[in-house]
C-alpha cells in the first residue's frame, strides 16, 4: 500500500475501520488504548517518515500506554506496517 495513501485512510477513518486495519495487522489495542491514540490519528504526517515521529506525539503515546507498552507497539508497527515505515 502505498505510505501516503495509508496516512490518509488512517486520518479519516471512524474508530470501527481504525479497530479494522489494527486487526488486518495483528495489533491489539484495548477499548481504552483506542480511545486515547484514535484523535492522534489526526496529527500524522508524512514528515514522520524522513523527521520521526514528534517528541510531543511520543509523550502523548507513553502517557496513553506507558513506556513499554508504546515502544512494544512502535515495534510492532514497523515490522508488520507498510514496507515506507522501514
Amino acid at each position: 500500500m502505498d505510505i501516503a495513501k495509508f496516512i490518509i485512510q488512517l486520518q479519516t477513518c471512524s474508530k470501527k475501520e481504525f479497530k479494522k486495519i489494527l486487526k488486518g495487522f495483528d495489533v491489539k489495542l484495548s477499548d481504552k488504548e483506542i480511545e486515547g491514540v484514535y484523535p492522534l490519528l489526526q496529527e500524522i504526517s508524512i514528515t514522520w517518515l524522513v523527521l520521526g515521529v514528534p517528541n510531543a506525539i511520543q509523550q502523548k503515546l507513553i502517557s496513553i500506554l506507558g513506556e513499554e507498552r508504546a515502544i512494544a507497539l512502535y515495534e510492532q508497527l514497523k515490522e508488520k506496517g507498510p514496507s515506507s515505515f522501514q
